[in-house]
């Protein structure tokens, strides 16, 4: 394998080929296989509410605190794919995709200043073939794009960076997802500790609050709203904010679980000794101390929410995570080290079925249920099909509950150019108020969580618009024809 990567010219020809492998391997299956579900739909429906209702906002997407929102950094960086290609989401995933993979250059030239050329074309090697990678890559959310952004900063950060340019990447970052940006920003003011004065410290403030002026505007408007949800939050006892010994160990383990999905999946020791013998290896490494405090920096910041880290929470620490791991493998015996790649490499290769089908797809964020835009295609092609351009109408049992941008979008995006019409209800209504339906459609997916919750709805179908006369099942999801008479 090393020997390999030595022939190439200066390592080019290897670079390249790994960029159209990894691009092949993320866009394999895409049109049918694109996982889409609630947030999917989210993102979707509010970019086709801007450019097909011209409903521009101040505000993008919610996050995980109430009341916390976004600049719509995300909406404005995706609205030309989804404008160009009629609202598609595989055109925007391929989007998403495209930018990640021209960004591996910027990957390969801040690991190799880290480190040294040969850890930066290892680790382009295990990302490129990377079980969890992929399926990263392929999930269509605002953390994707952070994936590429990591790079650019990777390489800002080892090649004499401006202060206002790298501190805008952290504050674009932080728009698409303040989880994982805001603990960037106190990195900032220990790596340019060295020069921090009035100026850098303004520039470090402009750079970072610049993605941020849609909400500044909003906030001044709207009496800090959003600041006030923020201070709740960090007051709430055992949601907010804090520092536990118990919440550093579970994040711990949700970061080096990360750090497996990419390695080594799903061996969780192997992937775990070998990021910690890469972390003491690198300890003589010139840029040992930039290394540590990328790392541990954002994770403390991290530790600090009391209810734990979610998984794709370290997104931005993968990239290096994968380097430590790769330079301490790089250290070992020569054989060693070649035979461990090859079985790295060969079994990311035989995990991928479970992307392309996906049976069993590795998921950023667990979902219980499998669902592809082809699934859904499948669901409102029934519908379609059996109302025979007559009105329908259509109860939709969504995880999370009740849910339905997702189905919205599906309408807008995929029926009505189809078929030329939607349906005359989809939420919110009783049989007395439909008035031009000749059938009524019930959807759901299973709920493992509440199952009589479930239960409880599909009677509740049943008593009003009576028994199912013709289903469809897709995957997990399922549509039923009920026998109720206008």
């Amino acid at each position: 394998m090393s020997s390999l990567i030595n022939k190439t010219s200066n390592g080019k020809v290897f670079i390249i080929s790994l960029i159209i492998l990894a691009f092949f391997l993320r866009t394999r299956h895409l049109s049918t296989d694109l996982l889409f579900h609630r947030d999917q739909g989210l993102h979707s429906l509010s970019i086709w509410n801007i450019t097909h209702q011209s409903k521009m906002s101040l505000l993008g997407h919610p996050s995980d605190v109430d009341g916390l929102t976004h600049a719509p950094i995300y909406y404005w960086l995706m609205l030309p794919s989804y404008a160009l290609f009629q609202g598609s989401p595989v055109a925007a995933s391929l989007f998403q995709i495209t930018l990640e993979v021209m960004s591996l250059p910027f990957l390969y030239l801040g690991i190799k200043k880290l480190f040294n050329r040969k850890t930066a074309l290892l680790t382009l090697l295990v990302y490129s073939v990377s079980y969890g990678g992929i399926g990263l890559s392929r999930w269509l959310v605002n953390v994707t794009p952070i994936l590429p952004l990591t790079n650019i900063l990777l390489f800002l950060l080892t090649h004499n960076p401006k202060v206002f340019i790298t501190s805008l990447v952290v504050g674009i970052i932080t728009q698409l997802n303040a989880a994982i940006g805001v603990f960037l920003f106190p990195f900032l003011f220990w790596f340019y500790r060295s020069r921090l004065n009035l100026k850098t410290i303004g520039l470090i403030l402009l750079g970072f609050l610049a993605p941020a002026l849609p909400l500044i505007v909003f906030e001044l408007r709207h009496n800090f709203v959003i600041t006030q949800a923020v201070l709740n939050f960090s007051s709430q006892t055992g949601h907010g904010l804090g520092l536990t010994l118990g919440v550093f160990a579970t994040n711990l383990s949700v970061l080096l679980t990360e750090i497996n999905k990419v390695i080594f999946y799903p061996y969780f020791y192997f992937s775990t000794i070998l990021f910690f013998f890469g972390l003491y290896k690198i300890r003589k490494l010139e840029h040992s101390k930039l290394i540590y405090a990328f790392l541990l920096i954002p994770f403390l910041g991290l530790s600090l929410f009391q209810r734990g880290a979610i998984g794709f929470f370290f997104v931005s620490l993968i990239y290096l995570s994968t380097a430590v791991a790769v330079y301490g493998l790089q250290t070992l015996n020569r054989l060693l080290s070649s035979v461990l790649i090859i079985l790295i490499i060969t079994l990311n290769l035989t995990s991928l079925s479970n992307v392309y089908q996906p049976n069993n797809a590795l998921t950023p964020i667990g979902n219980a249920n499998i669902i592809t835009i082809q699934d859904r295609k499948n669901i409102i092609d029934f519908m379609y099909q059996t109302a025979e351009g007559e009105q329908f109408s259509g109860w939709f049992y969504t995880i999370p509950y009740f849910q339905e941008e997702v189905w919205d979008h599906m309408f807008n995006y995929s029926a009505e150019p189809k078929y030329g019409y939607l349906p005359e209800a989809t939420t919110g209504f009783s049989p007395n108020d439909l008035e031009t339906s000749k059938m009524f459609f019930s959807v759901y997916e299973p709920d493992e969580d509440q199952p009589v919750k479930l239960e409880s709805w599909q009677k509740e179908a049943v008593k009003n618009f009576g028994t199912t006369t013709k289903e469809l099942t897709s995957r997990d999801l399922h549509v039923s024809l009920h026998s109720w008479l206008p």
